[in-house]
């Protein structure tokens, strides 16, 4: 059985170096026999810019926002996936606002107000990350992968990550970049085969 993948893309450069890398991953990881979906958060609709805190998500039986936006429509469908990929430019220190957004929303899919009765919809499977950013890794795009990384432990998930720091290409041209391009070719067929 071929891994189900989904790509939540947070990029709103469309031309950006985090597209162009993302793009060689996901088309490493179809050639690899993996099913690729892509959802791009910077075209959905939303009533609230994330998360308002209500708790409904806590107190319902089933798992899914209760603003029932564009946001929360997909974020309803990542347990459809054995992994989700976040991709993500870094802005000062972590994610795009965009994709902030939609990861807020995902709260609604684990329960934890209850802790001796902890559910998710998340368990079990990988989450990882895909990151771009023109300063260094350590003690900068390393705090993002950070963010991602300790949910996925706390929810009982494999985490992978795929971070190209000093990223001085001008827009669109890291995809050109033989080196980075082979990082994301490998990482692409890393997803297919977890």
């Amino acid at each position: 059985m071929s891994q189900k993948i989904v790509v939540v893309q947070g990029s709103p450069r469309k031309n950006g170096n985090t597209r162009a890398i993302t793009k060689v991953v996901i088309e490493a990881a179809q050639e690899n026999g993996a099913e690729v979906s892509e959802i791009d958060v910077t075209t959905l609709d939303f009533k609230e810019p994330g998360c308002i805190g209500c708790q409904k998500c806590q107190y319902s039986d089933v798992f899914k926002c209760a603003l029932d936006d564009g946001i929360a429509q997909k974020v309803a469908t990542l347990p459809e996936y054995n992994t989700i990929v976040l991709a993500t430019p870094l802005y000062w220190w972590s994610y795009s606002a965009q994709i902030k957004m939609f990861v807020d929303r995902m709260y609604s899919l684990s329960k934890l107000v209850d802790p001796a009765n902890f559910r998710s919809q998340f368990v079990g499977k990988t989450l990882a990350l895909i990151a771009t950013a023109r300063g260094p890794l350590r003690r900068n795009l390393e705090l993002l992968e950070s963010q991602w990384r300790r949910p996925a432990e706390m929810l009982g998930c494999e985490f992978l990550s795929c971070l190209f720091p000093n990223t001085s290409a001008e827009a669109g041209m890291l995809g050109s970049d033989q080196a980075a391009v082979a990082k994301a070719q490998e990482f692409g067929r890393k997803l297919a085969s977890t």
